[in-house]
């Protein structure tokens, strides 16, 4: 999480604003006049419009005068060649990335600005694009082209540096790099300075003729890389090509990674702002065709999961319910485990609330308990609400100069829906803009009885929509819960109307109903009626619902009730523990331990011999009836020395157990 919030702070940081401002360096004044006639700011127009809310307004007075008055962001450098185009790298204008800021201009060293009118050509591995500006009269105006340029020569990256204004900074060509994918070509290695907003700018010669496209900075050195010209005449005209590689994470498949590309072409001239959406599409439809393409293989159903590779698993022989929430992975050893996050925080809330917040997978995990005097229903019809909520843990601040300003609201949610994971719950889908950031929160929420548990994703915009919703989506059938409430929740969550909120499949059926002589359950293949007189449920009482994993034809697996845990007058001298459990049979290849522990409670062995025993200053006893695939364990558990009337009481249960 911190490396997230650190990744908004960066990107808050970056504060652009243009002077012109040259190094004094050995070009001749004609020529850094031409330069300053040719090269210009990329700039997007500003997102006014600000959904947040803040802990206190923001001192936005404190940013130079340029930055509060501008109405645009400066992202990168241009420039105008004797074609009378202009040519940039590709990801100054996001081509194949979405963004929030979706409004691309030129800007002149006098202010004016242009809008990016066609794309003429492009490619992405190459990293350039050659465009038109709207209305912007090229006639007599453009720089030169020199493919010839010798090593330890010297050059001048000319730029945007910082957002600060056009700046030239002499080095030398050291050396020609060939490109990691297949060598097809060489970069231009240079040891000029050049910065974040220097992309796309030009690396020219002392005669101030263009030698390369400056496109990307090496993170290990003091030197730079820029797209030879000759590359550009490589690439046909009237075309755009879009070459991708990437690595993908299954994000609970810990011991794989998995390459990928995209290879594809596009039909030129077209409007900038088509080439971006087309480009995207390809990358997200390339993305998600991958995705669902290696996905397979590690769902339930899959080859390479437990029920198919490893069916002896103690996920398959064990009762859950962990008090904070657990992820099914793949570790690095290729063993599946389950998981939560290492370290696991606290916030207090109003009302007896708590927010439990923790990081695995790349993801937030929050479990909401929610206050005494919210219902989750509430959360659920007002993903606003919830948001604002899970800000108190989140704390992500927005930084204005040197101070940090937490965000105490995201606003409405820009995008809704839900999923339905492959164990039969529904997940609620909820998305929520940074603009100041190109950020997104996206949220996959699943209510609980006694609140919400939420795997929340935060990164870039194109991050979010073009990884983390598959990601998300994936894990969701992995995440193990609980089932917690006090008697009081539990009517509250099972009285949500399917309207509102679609019951978990497997307590679809569930009914509770509590009257003053007894509280019935009727929970997967338990029923049961507790008399008062046995277990004297209230309100307040705690009730524990477990979970197995079960075998299932056509998910591989289901959810199952295994256990029903009562706690009644807790901390009175009447304090009660009544426990219903539902122990499957297990499978042949369960380790040693499963299958002797199952067989010495069917054997009816100490303590599962129906007999009462004290253990802890608490009387105790267990009771097993032996089924087809599994045995039902009632156990009754008394503070205090009450072996007189504990026989009498489990049987008295027995009776009313269907």
């Amino acid at each position: 999480m911190k490396n997230l919030v650190k990744k908004i702070i960066s990107t808050a940081l970056v504060l652009f604003c243009f002077t012109a401002a040259f190094a004094e360096e050995a070009l001749s004044s004609e020529i850094v006049e031409q330069l300053q006639e040719n090269v210009f700011e990329v700039v997007t127009l500003k997102i006014e419009e600000d959904p947040l809310t803040y802990e206190k307004k923001l001192p936005l007075d404190r940013l130079p005068y340029q930055i509060r008055t501008d109405k645009y962001d400066s992202i990168g450098t241009a420039f105008l060649m004797k074609d009378g185009h202009f040519y940039t790298a590709a990801h100054v204008l996001s081509l194949y990335k979405l963004s929030q800021s979706d409004k691309f201009f030129v800007r002149s060293t006098d202010g004016t600005t242009y809008k990016i009118g066609n794309v003429i050509k492009f490619a992405s591995d190459r990293d350039f694009v050659i465009f038109d500006a709207v209305d912007f009269d090229a006639s007599g105006k453009g720089l030169e082209f020199e493919s010839k340029v010798k090593k330890n020569s010297t050059v001048y990256a000319v730029g945007n540096a910082q957002g600060e204004g056009i700046v030239i900074r002499n080095g030398l060509l050291t050396s020609e790099t060939p490109e990691h994918r297949n060598g097809s070509w060489k970069w231009l290695r240079f040891s000029a300075a050049a910065s974040p907003g220097n992309s796309g700018g030009p690396l020219v010669t002392s005669a101030g003729k263009v030698a390369g496209i400056v496109t990307m900075k090496n993170s290990s050195e003091n030197l730079n890389y820029a797209l030879p010209v000759s590359e550009i005449s490589k690439v046909a005209d009237n075309k755009g090509e879009i070459h991708g590689e990437f690595y993908y994470n299954i994000p609970n498949v810990l011991s794989q990674k998995f390459y990928h590309t995209v290879d594809c072409t596009l039909d030129l001239p077209m409007e900038l702002e088509k080439v971006r959406d087309i480009c995207h599409k390809k990358y997200k439809e390339a993305t998600s065709e991958f995705f669902d393409s290696i996905s397979p293989d590690y769902a339930y159903t899959g080859k390479e999961n437990f029920v198919t590779k490893d069916p002896g698993t103690h996920i398959l022989s064990s009762e859950w319910g962990p008090d904070f929430p657990n992820v099914l992975c793949l570790n690095d050893k290729g063993k599946w485990s389950s998981y939560s996050p290492q370290d696991i925080s606290t916030v207090k809330l109003e009302k007896n609330g708590k927010i439990h917040i923790g990081a695995m997978c790349g993801f937030i995990m929050t479990y909401l308990k929610k206050p005494d005097n919210v219902s989750v229903e509430s959360y659920i019809k007002d993903p606003k609400l919830l948001m604002d909520t899970l800000a108190k843990a989140l704390t992500i601040p927005r930084v204005i100069g040197a101070e940090k300003i937490a965000i105490t609201s995201y606003g409405k949610p820009s995008y809704t829906s839900t999923s339905k994971d492959v164990l039969g719950r529904t997940w609620l889908i909820s998305a929520f803009n940074i603009p100041f950031a190109d950020a997104v929160i996206y949220n996959l929420s699943l209510p609980l009885p006694d609140g919400i548990f939420t795997l929340t994703g935060l990164a870039e915009t194109d991050t979010i929509y073009n990884g983390y919703v598959y990601d998300l989506d994936f894990i969701s059938d992995f995440v193990i819960t609980s089932y917690t409430g006090t008697l009081k929740d539990w009517k509250e969550y099972m009285a949500i109307p399917e309207s509102v909120y679609p019951r978990h499949d497997f307590i679809k059926d569930a009914k509770l109903n509590s009257v003053k002589t007894s509280t019935e359950f009727s929970f997967s293949k338990l029923n049961i009626t507790c008399p008062k007189e046995v277990v004297n449920i209230d309100d307040k009482s705690v009730i524990d619902c477990g979970i197995s994993l079960r075998p299932d034809e056509k998910n591989g697996l289901k959810l199952e009730m295994s256990y029903i845990t009562v706690h009644a007058q807790e901390n009175t001298n009447d304090e009660t523990l009544v426990l219903f459990t539902n122990k499957y049979k297990p499978n042949k290849e369960a380790s040693k331990d499963a299958l002797d522990n199952y067989k010495k409670i069917c054997s009816k062995t100490i303590p599962y011999d129906g007999k009462p025993f004290e253990q802890e200053q608490n009387t105790a006893i267990f009771h097993v009836d032996e089924k087809d695939d599994h045995v039902v364990i009632v156990t009754l558990i008394y503070k205090g020395s009450k072996m007189k009337i504990i026989e009498g009481n489990l049987e008295k249960l027995l009776k009313t157990i269907k």
